[in-house]
């Protein structure tokens, strides 16, 4: 927990399991429950990431939303991907967009302007 404390963003993901995150994940956000009353996550950067085999992930970035929302995270943004074979994921053009769009963001905020 303390890296997740100590770090500038936090990206998190999972694969889509019977419409939700998986086991493990489930498993770290119950185990977060003691930051949620110090604080000790609130204003720090956030990014949900999702992949699903046809379907799914919507509900996959609900869960992950909650847990960065419940945790006062800022929002970058999310990213959801197909992908059951290996490769699938560089097929998935929306994919690809909407994790450059969420990168640039991330560097932006680790690398700042020096003008």
């Amino acid at each position: 927990m303390q890296k997740v404390v100590d770090s500038d963003v936090l990206i998190i993901g999972s694969p889509t399991y019977y419409y939700d995150v998986g086991g493990h994940l489930k498993n770290f956000i119950d185990r977060s429950y003691s930051l949620y009353h110090d604080r000790n996550l609130a204003g720090r950067k956030g990014v949900a990431v999702a992949v699903h085999a046809s379907k799914g992930a919507d509900r996959t970035i609900q869960t992950i939303v909650g847990f960065l929302n419940t945790r006062e995270f800022v929002s970058l943004g999310s990213v959801t991907g197909v992908g059951y074979e290996k490769g699938d994921l560089l097929k998935d053009q929306r994919a690809i967009a909407d994790a450059r769009k969420v990168g640039d963001k991330i560097l932006r905020i680790l690398k700042p302007n020096r003008d």
